[in-house]
């Protein structure tokens, strides 16, 4: 994989639970799409299960920071991988343009302003997330050529 510029990474089919630190390897790579294709699926948290238990603690997870390393990515794709918080230094990807973010665990008024660093992304989607309507319209108002998307159409 460390050769491709396209690389898909289904981490079920890989038996992992989060994005491996090896990820940093992956130095030619300008699309990256990494998902979580359980037959689970998206969970909810706390799961309905645990709500008689009252553990309310989810296994959100976070993005290793050799992520960042692949500084020519033009397209990221983070689909479902139970992820709360992005890095503070995102605006390392430099060169992304695409950026899917849905069905994670983000709480996008943290989020955006991260997001503003990274200076060519175009397209956003934020689909399956928190939302603040009013983060997003003055997102939008500021960068007129951003699409942000979040399942609103």
């Amino acid at each position: 994989m460390e050769n491709k510029e396209k690389v898909f990474i289904a981490l079920d089919e890989y038996g992992l639970d989060s994005i491996p630190k090896e990820i940093g390897e992956l130095k030619k790579a300008k699309e990256l799409e990494i998902f979580n294709d359980s037959i689970e699926g998206w969970t909810i948290y706390p799961p309905l299960s645990a709500m008689n238990q009252r553990n309310y603690t989810p296994p959100f997870r976070t993005l290793p920071k050799e992520l960042l390393y692949l500084n020519g990515l033009k397209k990221l794709t983070l689909y479902g991988l139970d992820i709360k918080t992005l890095p503070d230094d995102m605006e390392k990807l430099k060169e992304l343009e695409y950026l899917d973010l849905s069905m994670n665990k983000l709480n996008m008024i943290n989020e955006i302003p991260k997001l503003k660093k990274l200076p060519k992304l175009k397209y956003v989607e934020l689909f399956g997330n928190r939302i603040n309507m009013l983060e997003i319209e003055r997102w939008r108002n500021e960068n007129p050529d951003i699409k942000i998307s979040y399942g609103e159409e």
